[in-house]
C-alpha cells in the first residue's frame, strides 16, 4: 500500500520522532511511503536522517504541491497540532477521496480539531503530547494495526 503522511509546522518537538517511528513502522510493513510537509518540517527530517538510512525510498513534496499535483495513493496518515493542520489534512482527504487517520497532539487536548477532523471522515485520535512521545508513538500503533 503507498501511504501519504501529512506533516505541518513542526513547532511541537515530538512531531519528527513521532514521524520517524511511523515511518519505521510502515516501512517494514512493506508499504511505500510519500511526505507532503511544511518545507521546515522537511529540513528537520533531511537533518534527523542525513544518510538517509529511513528515508531511503521516501518520496517527499511540499505540502502545497501536493494539492497541485495529485500522487497516486491509497492511504493518508496526518498529524495534527493546530487548526492549519487539520484543514490541510481535511483539503487532502476531499481532493484524493481515500481514507485518512490523523493524530491529534499538543500539550492541550482539542476535542474540536478531532471533532472537525471526523466530521469530515477522517479517522482521528488524540495523544496529550508536546515534548514526551511516548503517548503519541501508542497512538500510532494502534492506528497503523488498523490499516
Amino acid at each position: 500500500m503507498k501511504i501519504m503522511i501529512i506533516l505541518g509546522c513542526p513547532e511541537p518537538p515530538v512531531l519528527i520522532p513521532s514521524f520517524m517511528n511511523l515511518l519505521s513502522l510502515l516501512k517494514n510493513k512493506g508499504h511505500e511511503i510519500v511526505v507532503s510537509a511544511n518545507p521546515a518540517a522537511l529540513k528537520l527530517i533531511e537533518s534527523a536522517d542525513p544518510e538517509k538510512y529511513y528515508l531511503k525510498g521516501v518520496g517527499f513534496q511540499s505540502i502545497d504541491e501536493g494539492l497541485k499535483e495529485k500522487i497516486p495513493v491509497d492511504y493518508i496518515f496526518g498529524f495534527a497540532h493546530n487548526d492549519a493542520a487539520v484543514n490541510y489534512i481535511i483539503t487532502y482527504k476531499m481532493v484524493y477521496n481515500i481514507d485518512a487517520s490523523a493524530i491529534v497532539f499538543g500539550k492541550d487536548f482539542e476535542n474540536e480539531l478531532v471533532k472537525i477532523l471526523s466530521d469530515n471522515g477522517v479517522k482521528a485520535e488524540m495523544a496529550k503530547a508536546f515534548h514526551n512521545p511516548t503517548p503519541l508513538n501508542v497512538k500510532i500503533k494502534k492506528i497503523i494495526s488498523e490499516i
